[in-house]
């Protein structure tokens, strides 16, 4: 059910017709959903394969993204405002999709953004101090939800602050235009790890 929901979406983005023209901060969050859906998580990763995991690796993902897009706070506030919204309002109909009762869902949605925050500043502060430790605590706790199962040296934490420093070279306008692709740029940081 949920990764028939995922695919509909997916393939309503960049298949649907023209008079369901996205807009960009719709478009970019689609792209980063889609980018945390990539294989390599779940396999070489080992990040686990559950509603909770992949709302995990969003997490990562739309961290990073988020962090990146805050440097340039002037060219971005609104698009990342609108990028969290619809992050969120994502959220919610896949939770109703999934058979979540009305009085159930805001709740939940509200504890899942918040939680979404405390990782966005956690992750921000581990790749802006280059603190391998830290990341490594942050991944264990928000992304394997087992304390100490990251190591600093770890493929994931490597990935992280690879991801992060090929985001730095990237100019704002970039980001959030239509032109960026997250799924296509994560291909590549995760290739050139290899």
């Amino acid at each position: 059910m949920i990764a028939n929901t995922f695919r509909q979406k997916i393939a309503g983005v960049f298949f649907g017709s023209q008079k369901t023209r996205l807009d960009p901060h719709k478009k970019a969050y689609y792209k980063c959903l889609e980018a945390s859906r990539r294989q390599e998580f779940y396999t070489e990763f080992e990040v686990a394969d559950t509603f909770d995991g992949r709302f995990d690796m969003l997490c990562l993902v739309m961290s990073i993204y988020m962090q990146k897009l805050s440097q340039d706070i002037e060219k971005t506030k609104q698009f990342s405002q609108n990028l969290f919204d619809a992050m969120f309002k994502d959220i919610d109909l896949t939770l109703r999709e999934m058979g979540a009762g009305d009085l159930g869902v805001g709740k939940r949605v509200k504890v899942m953004s918040e939680s979404f925050m405390g990782r966005l500043t956690k992750y921000s502060q581990s790749v802006e101090n280059k603190d391998a430790t830290m990341l490594a605590d942050t991944l264990s706790r928000n992304l394997y939800r087992k304390a100490g199962s990251v190591k600093e040296d770890s493929n994931i934490t490597q990935f992280v602050f690879n991801f992060y420093e090929q985001m730095t070279i990237l100019e704002a306008e970039y980001l959030i235009s239509e032109d960026f692709n997250m799924n296509e740029f994560i291909a590549t940081c995760l290739g050139s790890q290899r």
